[in-house]
């Protein structure tokens, strides 16, 4: 048995008539009737009787009926499922450079976590220079990173924000009772800093004493130890334990760009990805 035979019969049960079954499997109607025969000659008995005009089931072929009305769905079953099987979820690899917070990003992941349902998120933070290395080589497919003004020029890039800064210090200091602190009040202060706010730092006093950290954890770890107060991009997560205000007047310490390597094709999922952050509204969220 073969299941075209069944597709066949399965036509010719419901139009009760070879010609019209014969158009409905786009077959002609002597391969129609000797793909039924075959299939008569396997079960042992006739499935349909002519009566006059009329073409009607046997006893036989009601019996037979739903059980091969079964097997094409099942048939249809599996070819789907093996399709679905071949199918590759969406994936995304996206990297941010380091001190950058996935908070930037985190509206625009969920939406497209809608959009692509079970869809294979990766998100990592990496150094810059190593992250744009990732990209070039395939291994990441989108990226945050700092316009420092030397990005390669095989990167196509989007810019989203200016990013401003908060200083954070323990719950008890001063700057507590102000609901915004000035960079000179700053300034007066040991200053425990990160890497990567070029020359910001210019703007407070060379005589300001002055403690650097390799990361903005560490930053704040200095500042919960006692050491000072820190100075962190305005998306950096606050540790527990510390306070933050805003920094007005520090400026526009960084540029962040979405970035993405030019002339490669975009899977959906990374075309859609880049579109959502290019549609937001970034400068609404580049300082307090």
């Amino acid at each position: 048995m073969e299941l075209h035979q069944v597709r066949y019969f399965l036509a010719l049960s419901r139009t009760l008539n070879f010609t019209r079954a014969a158009d409905a499997c786009n077959v002609t109607q002597p391969a129609l009737t000797r793909a039924i025969q075959r299939l008569e000659d396997e079960f042992g008995g006739p499935l349909l009787y002519r009566e006059r005009s009329l073409t009607q089931l046997t006893h036989l072929g009601r019996a037979m009926l739903p059980h091969l009305e079964a097997m094409v769905r099942a048939a249809e079953m599996a070819r789907q499922t093996a399709g679905n099987a071949q199918q590759k979820p969406a994936a995304l690899r996206v990297g941010l450079a380091e001190g950058l917070s996935a908070a930037l990003i985190a509206a625009s992941l969920a939406e497209l976590a809608r959009r692509f349902p079970g869809i294979a998120l990766q998100l990592f933070s990496f150094a810059q220079q190593p992250l744009v290395e990732s990209l070039l080589m395939g291994e990441t497919d989108a990226a945050l990173l700092i316009d420092d003004g030397d990005l390669s020029e095989r990167l196509d890039r989007w810019h989203l924000l200016h990013e401003g800064c908060r200083v954070v210090f323990p719950p008890e200091h001063v700057f507590g009772r102000e609901a915004s602190v000035g960079l000179p009040a700053v300034a007066a202060e040991t200053v425990v800093r990160g890497e990567g706010w070029g020359d910001a730092w210019n703007r407070l006093s060379r005589e300001s004493p002055r403690l650097r950290a390799a990361s903005w954890d560490q930053v704040q770890h200095l500042v919960a130890a006692g050491l000072g107060v820190g100075l962190v991009p305005r998306h950096v997560a606050v540790l527990p334990g510390l306070v933050a205000r805003p920094v007005p007047d520090a400026g526009k310490l960084r540029a962040i760009v979405l970035a993405a390597v030019n002339g490669r094709m975009y899977s959906p999922a990374l075309d859609g990805f880049l579109k959502l952050n290019r549609a937001r509204g970034f400068a609404a969220i580049g300082s307090d």
